[in-house]
């Protein structure tokens, strides 16, 4: 009886103190949360960039209901009920439920460390007056994903992937300092649209205009992704080491794990990789302010200059591609031993021929080098099979026989970023046929054939959304041409690599007939060959034509044609020779003769002479043109 008794005694002495500290927790966040409402504390850019909040004239795709909207759109990211528009109300259900009494990984100490820790930071939070909360899988993932320094890795552009035609961004976090050059144990940080299996390429385009895919952050380790861009689909890497402190490093990784698995709306122009490091960044520097000049489009590049401008970039690191790395190899050795190389990388009995034991051995040595690189560029587009894997030993056993030699290095290209800005305005006099003209020209982005090559592939052209308006001197204005998308690839080809060149562009442009030049609807595509000419591009492609003009007899027209051109770069700047036909299946025909040459002033300005013939049955028009071309952000 006398147990019971003191055990009842205990029990209610427990109740008592649950109760004493209840009241004395509860008293404590409203001191804090009046403290917080005192300070206006939700309007802080720390809070601000942690919630990932934007005013809505900067977030248009959401309700318009309030003043503020986060771009997250996932109500595990939230505690409380409008937290998504409310700033105030997510601030102040936060400082309520880190004071929470449960346990377990879903407490808002363990989902929201870096909000705790920001929040302790501004209010002077008694830490020792918080529950002690064990958050076991968010130790272990700290444990896992160690961050010492940030690196900003930028994979060049491929243009044969519709997501990666502008370049990419992610990060890279290593776990020291120390220990920067360490892939194995750095982790990459992506962030990417959740693509369903079995959308094609039109379905990806649509929904990541419109905003159909939710997009989340990835952590995974950094060498798969070094593997995915440098080897298979041979993109150059440039990495740019980034002067955060370690407490901002921290906060980038703490934040992370914040972001785990919680899906924001993805947008291909704006709300992208490129964008959301940006968001990343600002949350480890508060003071940075990375995101205002983006209300439309965040190209990678642009942000990387950004980044650079607001003073983060330490230097930079070029990473070549294995593709890069033998070009150079082969560049480096006569031109007489290129088809010897390509033997080697089929047949390793090579190595035993009388044509092969002449040459001399540094030769020997470097033709074996490029051929076993050439199997690592098959293997790596095809797959690893038996008969390679083989191949490739033999070849590496034959290496290991000779001296070891210096390993070639690849020159380190034009930094991207230091290539001319993405928009750009023309300003165009000309004359057409009698008619004198002046044009006004924009572009949103990105490149053209003719703009200076500095910094950027040849053969690389990707123009989205460009526009030109043309006034006559007789007061006629008219429209002519909006381009919605511009893209050419030109890669010549050669023994090894069998590159197919193609384009496609589409929109509205003015076409020649023999009374008028009205406004066509189209969708033009073409494939072919390019091939290296005296250090210039030649090129010939087979055209398709789909076309709505109001002089056709149908709505739509199909013609076929092809042009042929040569790229050229000279000390004034790019210039090109074009001749191209079409033909209609209503038995129209078109042909044009055009050159175009540019002059580069500085990066972001030069001047564009262009020539035109057209041929429209016995039809001619001639036009000549001087544009001033201004590039800018």
């Amino acid at each position: 009886m006398k147990a019971l008794l003191s055990m009842l005694l205990a029990l209610l002495s427990v109740g008592h103190g649950l109760r004493v500290y209840g009241s004395t927790t509860d008293a404590y966040v409203d001191a804090l949360q009046s403290d917080a409402v005192e300070q206006a504390l939700w309007l802080d850019r720390g809070w601000m960039n942690l919630v990932h909040y934007k005013p809505l004239k900067l977030n248009p795709f959401r309700s318009q209901s309030a003043t503020y909207s986060s771009f997250v759109d996932d109500e595990r990211f939230f505690l409380a009920d409008d937290g998504d528009t409310s700033p105030r109300a997510e601030l102040l259900a936060t400082l309520r439920g880190i004071f929470d009494r449960g346990q377990g990984d879903n407490h808002p100490q363990c989902r929201f460390p870096a909000r705790l820790e920001w929040l302790s930071e501004q209010l002077n939070i008694d830490l020792d007056l918080l529950p002690s909360v064990d958050c076991p899988l968010y130790k272990q993932w700290r444990a896992m994903v160690s961050v010492g320094s940030v690196v900003l890795v930028f994979p060049a552009y491929h243009l044969n992937s519709p997501s990666s035609m502008f370049g990419h961004t992610l990060l890279r976090l290593d776990p020291s300092a120390e220990r920067e050059h360490s892939d194995w144990l750095a982790y990459g940080v992506n962030f990417g649209a959740n693509i369903p299996a079995g959308d094609n390429s039109l379905f990806y385009a649509y929904k990541g205009l419109t905003g159909g895919y939710p997009g989340q952050f990835i952590v995974a380790p950094y060498f798969k992704k070094i593997q995915e861009y440098n080897r298979v689909e041979n993109r150059d890497i440039w990495e740019y080491p980034l002067n955060l402190t370690p407490s901002e490093a921290e906060r980038l990784g703490t934040h992370l794990w914040e972001l785990k698995d919680i899906n924001f709306a993805y947008f291909f122009f704006l709300e992208n990789c490129s964008y959301r490091l940006l968001e990343l960044l600002e949350v480890a520097r508060p003071t940075a302010e990375l995101t205002d000049d983006y209300a439309v489009a965040a190209i990678p590049i642009d942000t990387v200059r950004s980044i650079d401008r607001a003073g983060f970039i330490r230097e930079y690191r070029y990473r070549p591609s294995i593709a890069s790395q033998f070009r150079f190899q082969l560049s480096t050795l006569p031109k007489s031993l290129h088809p010897l190389i390509i033997e080697l990388a089929e047949n390793s009995t090579i190595v035993e021929r009388q044509e092969f034991l002449v040459l001399p051995e540094n030769q020997q040595y470097r033709a074996l080098q490029a051929a076993y690189n050439i199997v690592r560029y098959r293997q790596a587009k095809k797959g690893r099979d038996q008969a390679s894997a083989k191949h490739s030993l033999v070849l590496l056993t034959a290496l290991s026989t000779y001296p070891l030699h210096p390993p070639l290095e690849v020159p380190t290209p034009v930094p991207p970023e230091k290539s001319h800005e993405s928009k750009r305005l023309t300003l165009t006099r000309g004359r057409e046929n009698n008619d004198n003209f002046s044009e006004v020209g924009f572009r949103m982005a990105y490149h053209s054939l003719l703009d200076n090559r500095y910094g950027f592939l040849d053969g690389a052209q990707i123009n989205i959304g460009s526009l030109a308006v043309r006034h006559y001197d007789d007061d006629t204005l008219k429209l002519e041409r909006l381009d919605m998308a511009d893209i050419i690839s030109l890669t010549p080809k050669d023994d090894i690599f069998d590159s197919l060149s193609w384009r496609i562009y589409g929109g509205l442009e003015r076409v020649n007939t023999k009374d008028e030049r009205p406004l066509a609807t189209h969708v033009t595509g073409g494939a072919g060959y390019a091939y290296d000419l005296w250090g210039s591009t030649a090129y010939a492609l087979i055209d398709a034509r789909l076309e709505h003009n109001r002089e056709f007899n149908k709505s739509l027209e199909l013609a076929l044609g092809g042009e042929f051109g040569w790229l050229y770069q000279s000390q004034l700047g790019a210039g090109t020779i074009k001749a191209s036909g079409l033909e209609f299946t209503g038995s129209e025909q078109r042909l044009n003769l055009s050159l175009g040459q540019d002059i580069v002033l500085s990066v972001n300005h030069s001047l564009r002479f262009r020539a035109i013939r057209r041929w429209y049955h016995d039809y001619t028009a001639n036009e000549f043109s001087l544009s001033y071309h201004y590039f800018f952000r």
